[in-house]
């Protein structure tokens, strides 16, 4: 199960492509058993087959048969009997962008970078019953969640924006951060973590039915506080070792500390995904001067590597400078394992600069597919466009990419597609074509019946749109102009797809 965290937009400036989104942050501090409120019912482990859950996301819950009478296949790919559309909500972000313009060897070259993120939103599906979701001081993440009863984000009381460069940039590593949980109904919020002892909240994503919370606690230091000194490129540096992964129990309280100051924040946003069931994340850390995926037992903070959870795949034979160059490349890979955990797929996004054109730069992309039952690997180099995004559908049968054409200076880049493959990497179907425009996040519905996605164009007007997946019948949710956010032609607003939600 995938969970959506937006990159920094660090790399895109550099290659002069649009600059959307920042990771998630997140503490270390200790949460005392009683700060954690405990989490209202209709959720997986509660002993309940209610709402959502079935048999394919929630077999505890939603099987008569004990789970050694079921096949393994069955549960994991079940359809959502009697769910529909109508039963899940749309959870989105507003962000701020800015255009701007430069001069590059004669030519006036314009950029259309993220600024920063404004409010939250849930909104159902047929886009009625919309509700602006206010975050405290200045968001540092994206909203969260994976139940109707809470979301979560951090925020800082610093102004994160500065001004570079004759442009807005946003300073990830702003020091006073703090991890908020709050309620859909009411709005109130609880402090869940500080930043404290020099380490403030640096990454954060929920497990199925909010159970868990995972987050990162970053060191802070001189060089990541200075936004004038660095902080970008220490911000998506995946070579150190700066972090800590926490596990915040949201049922029974408590949290645990899983990788102690061995993972950072690229290569939590580079792979970050949660079992079918909720109960295991997997994640990358560092493994001396390399890297290791490991599996999380979120009931044990047990960090497993992948070479004894899949011991049939040579993981050995991974070359990792593939995935993370060490010179001149800020396009780090990412990584997305399917719920049925038979296949792990990659992708490595690639800018070259145009000679003849310098507002331009050509994006192409490498995508790997692993087959983690028959130790194969696929490799499919240099195919157009870059990916913005990927998802799994909840059968593991497909994935989806989203693709943007070029990458360059506004609006030349623009160009964006979602394209559907079969799980080896095979049988493509382009599902929706947006001309002139860019695709930020996609995600599959529970019900494998829906793509949701957030789209904008050169008319500044944020989009979220569905797919039906069977006839590729495109309908839009909600925009920016019809909640009241227009923007401006300097300043956009624009819409940015967080997660399917089931709804009250």
């Amino acid at each position: 199960m995938k969970r959506n965290i937006i990159i920094p937009g660090i790399v895109v400036i550099f290659s002069l492509a649009c600059s959307l989104g920042g990771l998630s942050a997140n503490n270390t501090q200790a949460i005392p058993q009683t700060d954690i409120p405990l989490q209202s019912e209709k959720r997986c482990g509660d002993g309940v087959c209610d709402g959502p859950e079935n048999h394919g996301n929630c077999p505890d819950d939603c099987t008569t048969q004990s789970a050694d009478d079921v096949p393994a296949d069955t549960l994991a790919t079940a359809p959502m009997e009697n769910n529909t559309n109508s039963e899940f909500r749309l959870l989105y972000q507003l962000a701020e962008h800015t255009v701007s313009s430069f001069d590059m060897s004669g030519s006036s070259c314009y950029a259309f970078n993220f600024r920063q993120f404004l409010d939250g939103g849930i909104v159902r599906t047929d886009g009625s019953d919309n509700r602006i979701l206010s975050l405290k001081d200045y968001p540092t993440s994206m909203v969260t969640a994976q139940a109707d009863d809470r979301y979560f984000y951090i925020s800082s009381p610093t102004n994160p924006v500065s001004e570079m460069f004759g442009t807005s940039m946003f300073n990830w590593n702003v020091s006073d951060q703090t991890l908020w949980a709050a309620d859909f109904a009411t709005q109130n919020t609880t402090s869940l973590a500080t930043a404290t002892d020099g380490r403030f909240p640096g990454g954060l994503a929920t497990s199925p039915g909010n159970r868990f919370l995972i987050y990162l606690l970053t060191q802070s230091s001189s060089e990541n506080a200075d936004p004038t000194n660095g902080f970008m490129a220490t911000n998506i540096n995946p070579f150190i070792s700066d972090s800590n992964l926490l596990i915040a129990d949201l049922i029974n309280g408590g949290e645990k500390t899983a990788v102690p100051n061995n993972t950072n924040r690229q290569l939590f946003s580079s792979f970050a995904d949660f079992s079918l069931d909720g109960n295991s994340f997997y994640t990358l850390t560092r493994e001396g001067e390399s890297f290791r995926f490991v599996k999380v037992e979120l009931t044990t903070g047990q960090v497993i590597g992948f070479e004894q959870v899949f011991p049939g795949f040579n993981w050995e034979q991974l070359n990792w400078d593939e995935f993370f160059p060490r010179e001149n490349d800020f396009a780090y890979a990412h990584f997305t394992i399917s719920p049925d955990e038979n296949r792990l797929i990659a992708y490595k996004n690639i800018f070259t600069a145009n000679q003849q054109d310098v507002c331009v730069t050509a994006a192409s992309h490498h995508l790997w597919v692993f087959n983690l039952e028959n130790n194969t690997t696929e490799k499919f180099e240099n195919l157009p466009g870059y990916v913005s995004d990927a998802d799994w559908k909840f059968d593991s049968s497909a994935f989806a990419l989203a693709l943007i054409g070029n990458a360059g200076c506004y609006p030349d880049y623009f160009d964006a597609q979602i394209d559907r493959f079969n799980k080896d990497g095979g049988d493509s179907l382009t599902l929706a074509n947006e001309p002139k425009s860019k695709i930020t996040n996609i995600g599959w519905s529970p019900d494998g019946r829906s793509i949701a996605y957030d789209v904008y164009g050169v008319d500044y007007i944020g989009r979220l749109k569905l797919i039906d997946v069977a006839n590729q019948q495109i309908s839009e949710v909600i925009n920016t102009q019809s909640i009241g956010h227009e923007g401006t032609p300097t300043n956009p607003i624009t819409l940015l797809f967080a997660d399917w939600i089931p709804a009250e």
